[in-house]
This record gives structure tokens, C-alpha cells and sequence, in this order.
């Protein structure tokens, strides 16, 4: 009886009660078998009978009708009564929203959460009628004109060559234009509605969304239109009574879109590969791209780029890590770099920041139309610290030139002088007016032209500085005499960077004691060139009395003149041996004399040198046995043959040894040997362990009629004029106490200019 007690205080309600009661289905998706109470004339007191169907579907198919539509109240947010029945079910928030009908009627809803069971109450508005009543009357013509505008509003929708429709909250479409008839392959718009053909299935729940949000949404995506799957721009957005949607072609802006991602994705590479570092922050100030270098310059990963940080945020890090210039006001100066956001400079010079750790960067700070900032960082240590160093490099290089005492110019392709030192200016007396401002090479010629008024010259020396012809832009030099009398050596070289040196040296001092020089040389060799005709001449006088002294001596040592005593006899001896030693004197002097001369030929034939060394060895060992001193020969018979004259290099190797005996003392030891020498030829030498020659005294001891330990000093010099006769060399090695060695290299050819052109012909 309780029940139906309320169950007619329900029936009595001249509004609609319906009630959910246990099962609460899903709002979004139907209205499910709700319970509803009230009388039936609540639909025709509203004037909406006539767009219902059937009783008993009236109740859910008039939740269907005003779920979407537009709304107003003091709770419900001006959201939909389906949005509110949805929040109600979930959270139980209460609701009482004002709901205007399409025909300017209002209907008011209130929700209640009762138990497990959700009520809500429909009825009309009275208020919203009074007001309605009484200003209808007046509102007649504005009513007449609205519902014209709207007429022609619906017309304008149903011939936009866009694809349009409208659907309920639950995605069920109530209407549809002729574009999307055709835009889906439909027959008629009735038929597109009846069939409930949609674009996609995914416009459903986009339209949830922006019934959700309350806010228009829109989506790029492939769908079929018209027969064809193309790119599609779908909007979706709320409307009193649902949501309405409208499709548009994308396919170009689809098109220019992917262009714009592939050129984005080029310029980013390019930028991740540059050496700057590169930052770009937007307008809401945080970052929207940075490259590879910026976050090494920074010392980041890419976990704290992440969260999108922000151009302050950023600072305050590289603050932490001492990576901006040091900073007195570090709030004040980041407000300042975080103001260009507001107030951009008519004009942003680069800045240089010098950081704690040495490092240089150039920050330059660009602004997009957009107005966001980006900053640009080039690491400009290295350069800087180079240029410093050019810097100094080029000071030292100018104080080194005006050190020299050679005038140096320096002209650039186009003629103008580019570096000069101070003798230049010195040497064509230019005062400094004259060099400022990069002359011209013609404008110096004619003050050049006092010194030396040589037109030619100076136009053939103006060629080589600006003619690019590698052909005349050639390595020269040469001399002049200027009018003042001064010689001038000159030089030009063409320089790797198209410039070309030119330089000038005073050698009028060299060229007068070059001149002295030269008269004293002739005088010294005329002179010995006398000494040895004299020389020459005086020998071979003394040939002839000699011959009578040896020619004499030997008759009385052989008794021609009766006998004679043993006194007498030794008095003859040292008479003969006194004329052979005059004899090798006067013939020594007569050889050198020769080859001085250049008159003195070679006797060539094949020697073996193995036969020599013992021929010689033979010859000198009566004198060793006399004074007590030991020869020993170091030689082997495969030792070899050269050719060369056997006169001469016996002459050499006796001259060797008896020099080596007249300066070793008794008992010493005298070695003579001869191998082959690396590269062809061989080395004989003479080594004694006597006195020695001090070290002083060791240059002259190859000079003609120079003798260091006495004697006349023929036998080392004519030594060394007969080995180097036969294209070889003497070497010399001495210390005092210790002893001397002398080698002499012989090739195994003598050379034939040396030799005598038949001789040499008839044993080739």
C-alpha cells in the first residue's frame, strides 16, 4: 500500500519523474529502462508530441530530444543534461539546469541521488512562460524575422559544398547535408540518417570529446570521401541539441604539412651538425629545440631536456656550473635577458661572453616572428686566442724587418704596397707620407726615378708585382748602380697568396772590397805564379852542377883517382848521399812545380797495389835496420789493381814512409797497409807511433815548403798533389807522443782529363 500511495503521489505530478533505480547504464551510450511517472500531458503543454513516435518510446525518445541541447542554471555548469546525468550517476552531485527547447520553451531539470537510485524531475518552467506570455505580442516580428534568418541560415548549410552534418550526444546523426550524401555514397540524406552511415568510426567518440570539453576539436586523418581515401580535416563541435561536424579537404595542407615536417627534420640535422650551439626557446619561454653542441656546451643530457625546461630555468643552471660571465647581480641580469620577451632592442649587437674557466664564447640572440628567442653560442676561444697570437706574430715579424738592413716591400695584386720595414724607406729616402695608405707601385716609382731613371726597369718590376702571368711573375734578381754611385742588389719572388717580395741590399762596400779582393788575389797568384818559375828555373840550374858533384864523387869512390883512405872514403859517401838527397829535393820541387803549372801528366797503367806496398817496404828497410825501428805490412795480394801512374804512387808511398822514419825514434814501429775502400777503390796508409804533429800545426803540413818538424816539407804536399792528381784524397791524423797516421784513397780509375790524352788512349 505504501507503494502505491507513492506511486500516485508520482502519477500526480504534473511534471515527469524518472528514476533509475539498481542499474545505471552507461548515459553515453542509452538511456537503458528507466522507471518514468507524470502525467502524459506534460508533452503536449510543451509542444513536442508531434516529434515523438510511439507512447511508449515517448519518454526515452524525449531524453533523446533535449539530452544535447543548450542549457543554462545555478548548478550544472551550462553543461548538457546528459553530461549531468553522467556526472550524477558517478558522483552524485546534484543538478538544476534550465533546458531551451526549439520552439523557445523551457523545460527545468532536477537530479537527485535517492539510495542506490537516481531521480530526476522534468517539468515546465512557469517563470521563463510568464515572461514569454507577456512579451510574445512584441516579439512577433522579431520572432517572424529570426525564424527567416534561420530558414536561410539551413539553406546556406545544406548547399555548402562541405560535407556537414549533426548528431546527438550518443553519435546518433539527426541531419546531414548534400555534400555528405555524396561524400559517403548515400542515396538520399533520409537515407544516410536511417542508415546512420558516418564517415568513420571515429567520429563518434570525437564528438563525445567536445561535448566533454565543451570546446571544438579537431582531427587530420585518411578517411574515404567521394570514393577516395585522402587526407580529411574533421571538426567536431557543440550545439544545442547535440554536436555538429564539417569535413574538409586536406590533402594539400596535408601535403604541405609533411613538407614542412621533412624540411624540419632537414634543417634540424643540419643544425645537430653544426659546431655553434644552437638553443630556440618559444614564446611561453621554454625550449623548443636545441642541437648537439649546445647540450655538450652546457654539460646536459637529454633527461633534463625532457621536461621542456625554461629559458630561466636554463640560466640558473649554467649559473650553477660557472658557464655565463661572472656576474655581480645574477637576478638582476637574468631579468634583463628574460625581458627580451617582452621588449625586443631596435638593435642586438653580439655579445662575447668570457666565462671563469678561459673559455670565449659570441652569443648571437635572434627573435622569431612568433616571439620566441634564439640564441646562437660559437666557441671563440681558439680563434680569439690565434688571433692574439697572429697579432704578436705579425709585431715580431715587423720588428725583425726593420732590423734587417736589406730593404723589404711587399705588393699585393692590385699594386698597392701592403708591408714595408724601415730600410726600404731608408734606401729610396720615402718620408712617411709617402707610405701611409697603401700607395700605388707607380705613384712610388716616380719618386724613385732621382735615384735611378730607368723607366724600363721600374715597368718590368711593376709587371712581376701586378701581372697574374706565372710567366712573368718569375723568380729574378739583378743589380743597379743608382746616380748617388751606391750599388743595390735586387731581388722579386711571387708569394703563394698572389703577392710579390721585393728586395733591396746596399753592397756598394762588399762590391769595392770585392774589388780589393780581387786585385790582391791576381797579384798573390801572379806572385806565385813567379815563385815557382823561379823555383822551377833555380832547380834545374842546380842540375847541372849536381851532376858534376854525383859524377866526381862517384869516380873518387871508385878509385879513379888512385886509392884513397877510409877517411877519404867516408868523406865521399856522405858527398854522394848529400847530391841523391839534393837530387829527390830538386825533383820534388820540379814535380810540384809542374802540376802547379798544370803541366804535368799522368803515365797510366794497370798497378798492383800489393806489389807496390812491397817494393816500397823493400826500398826503405836498409834505412829502418840503421836506426832500429820496426816495418810491418798490412796487405793482402787481393787487395787489387787500379790504374793509374806507378811512377807517381811509388814516389807517394816512399814519400810516406820515409817521412814517417825521419820522425819516429829508434825502436818505434812504422806499419804500412792497403785494403779495398766501400764503393770501389782502395785506402793505403802509413801509421807510426813517433812524435806526433801538434794539432796547431797540422794544417800546414801539406803545404808547399812548409815543414812543421823540419826539412824541406816537399813530401807530404807533393803527396797529396800526386793522390788528388788521380782524383783521390789525403787524410790526416796526428797526436803529439802518440804518433801520426796518413791514408790516401785512390779510385780505381784515374780520371782522364789527368792523364795523358795518348797514353791514355792506347792502354783504354
Amino acid at each position: 500500500r505504501k507503494n502505491d500511495k507513492t506511486v500516485s503521489i508520482l502519477e500526480s505530478y504534473d511534471g515527469l519523474t524518472i528514476i533509475w533505480e539498481d542499474y545505471i547504464p552507461d548515459i553515453q551510450k542509452g538511456w537503458g529502462r528507466p522507471k518514468h511517472y507524470g502525467s502524459l500531458e506534460f508533452f503536449s503543454e510543451i509542444n513536442v508530441q508531434e516529434i515523438l513516435n510511439t507512447r511508449n518510446d515517448m519518454v526515452i525518445e524525449f531524453l533523446d530530444f533535449i539530452a544535447d541541447l543548450s542549457v543554462s542554471g545555478t548548478s550544472g555548469a551550462d553543461e548538457t543534461l546528459r553530461i549531468n546525468i553522467a556526472k550524477l550517476s558517478k558522483t552524485g552531485l546534484p543538478f538544476s539546469i534550465d533546458i531551451s527547447l526549439s520552439d523557445n520553451l523551457v523545460v527545468k531539470a532536477d537530479g537527485r541521488v535517492s539510495g542506490n537510485q537516481i531521480v530526476i524531475w522534468l517539468n515546465k518552467n512557469k517563470n521563463y512562460l510568464i515572461d514569454l506570455e507577456s512579451s510574445q505580442k512584441s516579439n512577433t516580428d522579431s520572432t517572424n524575422h529570426l525564424n527567416f534568418i534561420t530558414s536561410e541560415f539551413s539553406e546556406i548549410l545544406g548547399r555548402s559544398p562541405f560535407p556537414k552534418w549533426r548528431m546527438t550526444g550518443t553519435g546518433k546523426i539527426t541531419w546531414v547535408n548534400a555534400a555528405y550524401v555524396d561524400a559517403v555514397g548515400g542515396s538520399s540524406s533520409n537515407s544516410v540518417i536511417k542508415q546512420q552511415n558516418h564517415l568513420d568510426n571515429r567520429v563518434i567518440d570525437q564528438g563525445k570529446k567536445a561535448l566533454e570539453t565543451n570546446k571544438s576539436f579537431t582531427n587530420v586523418r585518411n578517411i574515404i570521401l567521394y570514393g577516395n581515401n585522402k587526407p580529411t580535416s574533421i571538426t567536431t563541435y557543440p550545439v544545442s541539441g547535440g554536436v555538429a561536424g564539417i569535413a574538409l579537404d586536406a590533402t594539400e595542407v596535408e601535403i604541405l604539412r609533411r613538407n614542412l615536417s621533412t624540411y624540419k627534420t632537414a634543417h634540424q640535422e643540419i643544425l645537430n651538425k653544426m659546431d655553434e650551439a644552437i638553443v630556440i626557446f618559444g614564446p611561453d619561454q621554454k625550449i623548443s629545440f636545441y642541437n648537439s653542441s649546445f647540450s655538450t656546451l652546457c654539460s646536459l643530457d637529454n633527461e633534463w631536456f625532457k621536461n621542456s625546461p625554461t629559458h630561466g630555468s636554463w640560466l640558473d643552471h649554467m649559473n650553477e656550473k660557472n658557464l655565463i660571465p661572472a656576474q655581480s647581480d645574477y637576478v638582476s641580469w637574468k631579468n634583463s635577458e628574460l625581458a627580451l620577451y617582452k621588449v625586443w632592442p631596435e638593435e642586438m649587437p653580439d655579445e662575447i661572453w668570457s666565462l671563469p674557466d678561459g673559455k670565449i664564447l659570441r652569443l648571437v640572440r635572434m627573435r622569431d616572428l612568433h616571439g620566441g628567442v634564439s640564441l646562437l653560442f660559437s666557441d671563440m676561444t681558439d680563434s680569439i686566442k690565434l688571433k692574439t697570437e697572429l697579432g704578436k706574430l705579425i709585431n715580431v715579424q715587423k720588428a725583425t724587418l726593420d732590423k734587417l738592413s736589406e730593404g723589404i716591400a711587399v705588393f699585393g695584386t692590385d699594386g698597392r704596397l701592403r708591408i714595408h720595414n724601415a730600410s726600404f724607406a731608408t734606401i729610396w729616402n720615402f718620408s712617411e707620407d709617402d707610405l701611409e695608405n697603401t700607395p700605388r707601385f707607380s705613384d712610388l716609382i716616380n719618386l724613385c726615378l732621382p735615384l735611378y731613371n730607368n723607366p724600363d726597369f721600374w715597368n718590368s718590376l711593376r709587371a712581376r708585382a701586378t701581372n697574374p702571368n706565372p710567366q712573368i711573375r718569375h723568380h729574378d734578381s739583378g743589380e743597379i748602380i743608382r746616380s748617388d754611385n751606391r750599388i743595390f742588389t735586387w731581388l722579386s719572388r711571387p708569394l703563394p697568396d698572389g703577392a710579390t717580395l721585393l728586395a733591396w741590399e746596399d753592397v756598394t762596400s762588399a762590391r769595392k772590397a770585392q774589388a780589393a779582393l780581387i786585385e790582391r788575389a791576381e797579384a798573390l797568384e801572379e806572385a806565385d805564379r813567379m815563385k815557382s818559375e823561379f823555383v822551377g828555373h833555380v832547380s834545374y840550374q842546380l842540375r847541372t852542377p849536381l851532376t858534376t858533384i854525383s859524377g866526381y864523387s862517384e869516380f873518387l869512390q871508385n878509385s879513379g883517382a888512385g886509392e884513397i883512405t877510409d877517411k877519404q872514403s867516408e868523406y865521399i859517401f856522405a858527398i854522394q848521399s848529400a847530391s841523391e838527397d839534393l837530387s829527390k829535393t830538386i825533383n820534388d820541387i820540379l814535380d810540384i812545380a809542374a802540376i802547379e803549372a798544370n803541366v804535368l801528366d799522368l803515365e797510366l797503367s794497370d798497378i798492383e797495389i800489393h806489389k807496390i806496398l812491397e817494393h816500397s817496404l823493400d826500398y826503405v828497410a836498409t834505412k829502418a835496420e840503421d836506426t832500429k825501428i820496426s816495418l810491418s805490412l798490412k796487405s793482402h795480394s787481393k787487395v787489387g789493381k787500379i790504374r793509374g801512374d806507378e811512377v807517381k804512387l811509388k814516389q807517394v808511398v816512399y814519400n810516406l814512409l820515409t817521412n814517417a822514419l825521419r820522425f819516429t825514434k829508434p825502436g818505434g814501429v812504422i806499419e804500412l797497409g792497403g785494403k779495398k775502400a766501400d764503393g770501389g777503390g782502395v785506402i793505403i796508409w802509413v801509421k807510426d807511433n813517433g812524435v806526433g804533429i801538434p794539432t796547431d800545426l797540422q794544417p800546414q803540413v801539406f803545404s808547399s815548403f812548409k815543414s812543421s818538424r823540419g826539412g824541406s816539407g816537399l813530401g807530404l804536399a807533393l803527396v797529396q798533389r800526386f793522390v788528388e792528381r788521380h782524383g783521390g784524397w789525403v787524410e790526416l791524423e796526428s797526436e803529439e807522443e802518440v804518433g801520426t797516421c796518413v791514408s790516401i784513397y785512390l779510385p780505381r780509375e784515374a780520371p782522364e782529363a789527368q792523364s795523358h790524352a795518348e797514353l791514355f788512349n792506347k792502354t783504354a
